[in-house]
């Protein structure tokens, strides 16, 4: 694993200046940026796939307690409930993959703004198919984005 560099710099060395009252600003380069949230996206996604797989376990479980009841007995099936609900836990993970969900709006919102900023630019207008479309696929987005961060926190 390569290990990301954190570069110091002066705020008004940057470019846009950045308004801070402290003396120096810790960063990465874009590139480790990008490599950090790839990892991240992969993990999630992983993860992802481990819940699924999970959760698929838990359902034939409850599909064939009793069965398994007779197995492994009242001691055994309540240690496999305690794991069922300790896995049906992850906040972080619910988080993580809802802000890759909302951060997918957001890109969708940011063409949306660009196109309406075309229309804009070409004086078309604002009752034109077209502008309203855009209107509706930014204001859709941005909702969207919305509703699945507040999930998150809710």
């Amino acid at each position: 694993m390569q290990e990301v560099k954190i570069y110091t710099a002066s705020p008004s060395d940057l470019s846009p200046p950045v308004q801070s009252e402290s003396f120096c600003v810790d960063m990465v380069l874009a590139s480790d940026y990008a490599a950090l949230e790839a990892r991240c996206a992969a993990l999630a996604s992983e993860n992802a796939l481990a819940r699924n797989a999970v959760q698929a376990f838990c359902d034939v479980i409850g599909d064939n307690t009793e069965v398994i009841s007779e197995e492994v007995g009242r001691d055994g099936v309540l240690v496999i409930l305690e794991a069922m609900k300790a896995t049906g836990n992850m906040p972080a993970t619910d988080a993580f993959l809802a802000e890759v969900r909302a951060s997918e709006l957001d890109s969708l919102a940011g063409v949306a703004e660009t196109m309406l900023i075309k229309f804009s630019n070409q004086q078309c207008s604002s009752d034109m198919h077209e502008v309203v479309g855009w209107k509706m696929v930014l204001q859709q987005a941005t909702n969207r984005a919305a509703q699945l961060r507040k999930g998150v926190q809710s």
